[in-house]
């Protein structure tokens, strides 16, 4: 999980700055997301104490180094990620993209990233409640995800995204719709690998993107 947050810091400055090469304060905000978020996730499986300590401490650290914002919201997302909340978890899936557009003073360009892959979070989070019986009503499910289509198109053009955007982008659309789809016909099986694939892809469109 931290290793994943890290990366994620990375490409949201990669993203934000439209270049590869990641600066200092990049690496310093990786490093703390990557420790508040061992922090978070062990307090909510009940670890270590030292584990939780040494995530906090190595996170405020780094965080420090990059701003004082950085700070609050490295240690908010820990507490959040502590209490799993599944539906305001989603907005911490693509919180590291926007940590790392902070990080390189860009933050505006991280709201995009960010918006797109909470959406599609949020998406598997409703999937995996349609998945395991918790709701029989998977209508939401659907829309959610036949609306990220559209946002996935328009936000990123608003924002003058380059083609390869365009290109990697239709595979995950793709999917999402597959994913809507299957939920009509009342099929839930094998979703998470779909969604999982798209926001893969999806990261790597944004980035191309951005670089292009």
């Amino acid at each position: 999980m931290g290793a994943l947050s890290a990366l994620g810091v990375l490409a949201g400055a990669a993203i934000a700055q439209g270049g590869l090469a990641p600066p200092a304060l990049a690496l310093w905000a990786a490093l703390a997301a990557a420790a508040f978020s061992v922090a978070g996730t062990a307090v909510a499986r009940g670890s270590a104490d030292l584990l939780v300590f040494a995530g906090v401490m190595v996170g405020s650290a780094a965080a420090m180094l990059v701003s004082g914002t950085a700070l609050a919201i490295g240690i908010a997302a820990a507490a959040a990620l502590a209490a799993r909340p599944s539906f305001a978890g989603a907005l911490l899936t693509g919180l590291p993209l926007m940590y790392g557009a902070l990080a390189v003073g860009r933050p505006a360009d991280g709201i995009i990233p960010w918006t797109l892959a909470s959406w599609l979070q949020l998406v598997r989070v409703l999937v995996d409640d349609v998945a395991a019986r918790r709701t029989s009503r998977p209508w939401l499910a659907v829309a959610i995800a036949i609306g990220f289509v559209p946002a996935s198109l328009l936000l990123p053009a608003r924002a003058r995204y380059g083609a390869p955007y365009f290109l990697l982008a239709l595979f995950a659309q793709l999917a999402v719709l597959v994913v809507a789809t299957r939920l009509i016909v009342g099929r839930s099986d094998r979703l998470n690998v779909l969604l999982t694939g798209a926001m893969v892809v999806g990261l790597v469109a944004l980035v191309a993107g951005r670089l292009a």
